[in-house]
């Protein structure tokens, strides 16, 4: 028996499908509105566009509790004046309720795989696992170049990873996650680098994020941070690098040669005043893959994949013309590169994949007319045009409807003025 039928969705291509999932795979896909009977849960789609779930490839989700903190600041003066020192005083019941609200917003506007790197990510994977979402989790790793604190890092680290294998969830995978070049000791980037290979799991970093960066990496190392990565063994099929607005011609080849996927985040990027620019045709003709993220609710205020692929689309055309790239190009960023780039095998409709799937309402102003669907989808909409979301076989948003939504977000307003006792400013 077909545990999940999804009968008579428009498709992507303006033609009507009708889905069958068993357990947590697409199983069969036909024309029309046939398909088998006799299943456990069928959606009538008539009135639905059928695509893959999204995938969100850098965020650090828990900083939802932090939305409109440190606003009107550049990078340096957010994290050092704002961010770092609440995230400071974040204890466990801010940081669950910062992931909850995270992962509610992310399965209300179609996200279905996330890639999270912060603090106590063992702990907050049963929180992942509750909202029903997949996820790669990354304990954030920086030592500050002082070895006690690689130490403790490396304790935590571990420890994460050891509570979420122990968790047993298919859905939810750890990664190493070292900040950045800046933030952590080449003996840090060596470990992470090692660790890593040794669990073949994913290791997600920060990378040429600003221009000092770069400059300050070259000055004391005499290398960009892509080659000291690089160097240090920590780039590869399995590394996923955030932002890399500030890359060199040598930089690209480093990437494209080790196999690393990019994950670009345009909303952040211009809010935060980075000062450069993903350099995606010459990533693309290079072959490195780009995939796309949010970077957190508090750089970029929301976590809908659906504003970043409008955001990333805008920005590369604007700085390197209309042909720059292509509107499918944007929309495998949000999917199938990111699925790709994490090593699972989805985002796609396609008998075979994970069954990650999400349904958008026809009707919805943003989708109106649908001379092109894929457009509609990259250039107009928004995650509230979302209705369903399947995760892992599983419907998790059902007509709009999310399980403990109003719970959740009485939790995590209940944290955040805690946490910033009323005061966004001072």
């Amino acid at each position: 028996m077909t545990d999940l039928l999804i009968r008579n969705a428009l498709g992507l291509d303006g033609k009507r499908w009708t889905i069958s999932v068993e357990r947590d795979r697409i199983t069969r896909i036909v024309e029309g509105s046939k398909g088998p009977g006799g299943a456990d849960i069928e959606i009538d789609a008539e009135h639905l566009l059928v695509m893959p779930g999204l995938c969100n490839a850098h965020t650090h989700a828990p900083m939802s509790l932090l939305r409109g903190v440190g606003e009107d600041m550049d990078l340096g003066r957010w994290l050092n004046e704002r961010i770092w020192p609440l995230e400071a005083r974040m204890g466990d019941r801010h940081l669950k309720a910062g992931m909850a609200l995270g992962c509610l917003e992310m399965v209300r506007t179609g996200t279905t795989l996330f890639n999270d790197m912060y603090f106590r990510e063992g702990m907050l994977a049963r929180t992942v696992a509750d909202a029903g979402l997949r996820a790669v989790l990354g304990e954030g790793f920086m030592d500050l170049n002082d070895e006690g604190k690689r130490e403790e890092a490396i304790e935590r680290t571990l420890a994460s990873c050891k509570v979420i294998e122990r968790l047993r969830d298919p859905r939810i995978n750890g990664a190493i996650a070292p900040h950045s070049v800046y933030t952590v000791s080449k003996e840090g980037l060596e470990w992470c680098a090692d660790e890593a290979r040794s669990r073949a799991c994913s290791l997600h970093v920060h990378l040429s994020e600003t221009a000092s960066e770069v400059k300050d990496c070259i000055a004391r190392w005499g290398r960009s941070p892509t080659a000291l990565l690089a160097d240090l063994g920590a780039l590869g099929q399995r590394t996923v690098a955030a932002h890399c607005v500030h890359l060199s011609p040598e930089d690209i080849g480093l990437l494209s040669s080790t196999g690393t996927s990019v994950s670009h985040q345009p909303s952040s990027n211009m809010k935060l005043s980075v000062g450069g620019q993903l350099p995606y045709p010459s990533l693309k003709a290079s072959g490195t893959r780009c995939c796309l993220g949010t970077d957190s609710a508090a750089s970029n205020n929301s976590l809908d994949m659906f504003l970043a692929m409008r955001a990333a689309s805008h920005l590369c055309r604007h700085g390197w013309g209309a042909a720059s790239i292509t509107t499918r190009e944007v929309l495998d960023m949000a999917t199938v590169n990111g699925y790709r780039a994490l090593g699972l095998d989805g985002g796609e409709i396609r008998v075979g994949a994970l069954a990650d799937i999400i349904l958008l309402d026809t009707g919805h102003h943003s989708m109106v007319p649908g001379n092109d669907l894929v457009s509609n989808a990259v250039h107009s909409a928004s995650g509230d045009a979302v209705r369903y979301s399947i995760i892992n076989g599983k419907v998790v948003m059902d007509d709009g409807k999310v399980m403990n939504e109003a719970e959740v977000k009485r939790e995590a307003a209940m944290m955040a003025l805690d946490l910033l006792g009323g005061d966004l400013d001072g």
